[in-house]
């Protein structure tokens, strides 16, 4: 169904699936219930911006692309995402603007232990057990640390590089790790181990 909306005097075209797509946002409500939205000649008048509506637009047709983090317009986006209720869009904003963890921060996702190795435009760069992994700013990510019984990665100073091995122990600032291929016990440094 095609959807027109009148955004600041300025006409937009859309479907009824793009406006919904992204879940309950005011837009995808305003077109699914009866409401007192004015129409202006079979248009929804919506009195916002119409320049940075057009990011809104986007964004619920797919597009990944925003304004850039040190403009004027990506405080403006985000004020319409809080005005339109778009919740991911707003936590990507946000983290856009000031993410909240740094490389090498132990972070909990979805119940596993990450370390990141990257903070980037549309989330983290995260490693696990050796393995890298992207995850979307839009994720619930909480401060983590390392406790007994853990997987980790630590550097073995025998075989001169990162290998798996379970934390068996923490004293102070060092970990007591057993690397899988060895059956001894060897301290590491808990600053050079990841997840």
């Amino acid at each position: 169904m095609i959807i027109k909306l009148n955004v600041g005097g300025h006409v937009f075209i859309t479907t009824q699936q793009t406006l919904t797509g992204d879940g309950d946002n005011m837009l995808s409500i305003m077109i699914q219930h009866e409401n007192p939205a004015q129409l202006i000649d079979g248009h929804y008048f919506i009195d916002r911006d119409p320049d940075t509506f057009r990011w809104i637009l986007r964004y619920l047709r797919g597009s990944k692309t925003l304004p850039p983090s040190d403009s004027v317009d990506i405080l403006l986006l985000r004020e319409e995402a809080d005005y339109f209720s778009l919740g991911p869009l707003l936590s990507r904003i946000r983290h856009i603007i000031s993410p909240n963890f740094e490389p090498s921060d132990r972070v909990l996702v979805r119940g596993h232990k990450f370390t990141i190795i990257e903070v980037t435009e549309h989330g983290y760069t995260m490693t696990r057990l050796g393995q890298c992994f992207e995850i979307d700013s839009s994720e619930i990510v909480e401060s983590s640390c390392i406790e007994i019984g853990d997987g980790v990665m630590a550097f073995d100073k025998g075989k001169q590089k990162r290998m798996p091995g379970i934390c068996m122990g923490i004293i102070g600032k060092n970990c007591i790790v057993q690397f899988e291929s060895d059956r001894c016990h060897k301290t590491c440094l808990q600053s050079g181990i990841r997840f």
